[in-house]
């Protein structure tokens, strides 16, 4: 889960230069339509007698998350309604930094409920309601080739990212490790909506929580399609937004989806040791190194400013903060990540 670095350069000539798309003009597509937004602060709308907040937007939502300004809930709860009524409660996993939730994906819809709790007191009317309606069009292949050795990759041209959005400046970083992640979004999705939910959360992480970019690197879907992330980060290396105090000398990939609750699939697991085998290696990284990084202090940090942690060349999102990321499942699978990234870097090279 992600947090942004205040970049200290920037020049033009680097924006530019971290603008440049992974593949031939040829390949990219044409730009997306334009992704909508509805905001709406809980205190504004009426309360149910369970406590829970309903929200009725005009504007289809597909996916939603939650803001505030004050101390951070406890709890915070979501649930949507579709065709087939009600759905269940979804908790929301917390960006503390921002003061927000990660975003969920929930499918189009008009009507929400959303309950929040803070040392058992119901704080829902301190919240605020975003609903994000990104639009449906999907890319029409991947980029095999790209880079040299990088596995395919849908990159931003092509899953229709709006770099006008794109304000943060990149600012270029030495990579010594990986940290792998889960957006803690919905498992419940089609793949055919991935390119979708990225720009959903493009959306989110640029422009509602003012970031300025998607904070990975790169995001994997539960089919395996990797889709370019930060602008600048697969072809360079520059300074993610995914792990609060970490964020420098490392690459930030994330499995889509919430894997607290199920396994990641086999092909999600073999596309995020694909790609992070090949950042890495570029790197002159062994996937089983130890490196010493240095916290630059967060919110939502286990590590105070200046403290020097060891850890290994790819560790998972919750060693370095108070999060449960990459959830109980995905981080269950954080050896077998180790071992295949370790495997590709033995293999023969072509």
């Amino acid at each position: 889960m992600p947090f942004r670095t205040a970049a200290r350069l920037g020049t033009s000539a680097l924006l530019t230069a971290a603008l440049l798309p992974l593949a031939s003009p040829t390949a990219t597509a044409e730009p997306a339509p334009k992704t909508e937004t509805v905001h709406v602060p809980l205190r504004e709308v009426t309360a149910a007698r369970s406590g829970a907040h309903r929200v009725r937007t005009d504007t289809p939502f597909k996916m939603v998350g939650l803001t505030w300004s004050g101390a951070d809930p406890d709890r915070i709860e979501v649930r949507t309604r579709t065709g087939g009524g009600w759905g269940a409660w979804t908790p929301l996993e917390t960006l503390p930094e921002s003061r927000a939730t990660e975003a969920l994906w929930t499918g189009s819809g008009n009507d929400a409920e959303v309950r929040a709790f803070r040392d058992r007191r119901n704080v829902t009317a301190e919240l605020e309601f975003v609903g994000i309606n990104p639009p449906a069009t999907a890319p029409s292949r991947t980029s095999p080739g790209a880079l040299p050795g990088a596995p395919p990759v849908i990159t931003r041209a092509q899953w229709g990212a709006d770099e006008s959005k794109m304000i943060w400046r990149p600012e270029r970083t030495r990579l010594e490790a990986a940290a792998v992640h889960h957006t803690a979004g919905s498992n419940d999705y089609s793949c055919a909506d991935s390119a979708s939910i990225v720009r959903g959360i493009y959306q989110y992480h640029a422009v509602e929580l003012g970031w300025g970019d998607i904070g990975y690197h790169a995001l994997v879907d539960k089919c395996g399609t990797i889709y370019q992330g930060r602008a600048g980060g697969l072809a360079g290396n520059v300074v993610g937004g995914h792990a609060g105090g970490f964020n420098e000398h490392t690459f930030g990939v994330s499995m889509m989806g919430n894997y607290h609750r199920v396994d990641p699939s086999p092909k999600t697991l073999d596309s995020v040791s694909r790609i992070t085998e090949w950042k890495l290696s570029g790197a002159g990284v062994r996937a089983d190194d130890r490196v010493r990084l240095t916290s630059g202090g967060a919110r939502s940090s286990k590590y105070p400013a200046g403290t020097s942690v060891e850890l290994p060349a790819i560790f998972a999102h919750r060693d370095v903060s108070k999060t449960v990321c990459p959830g109980r499942y995905g981080y269950a699978h954080l050896g077998e990540i180790r071992s295949r990234v370790a495997d590709l870097q033995r293999a023969p090279q072509p």
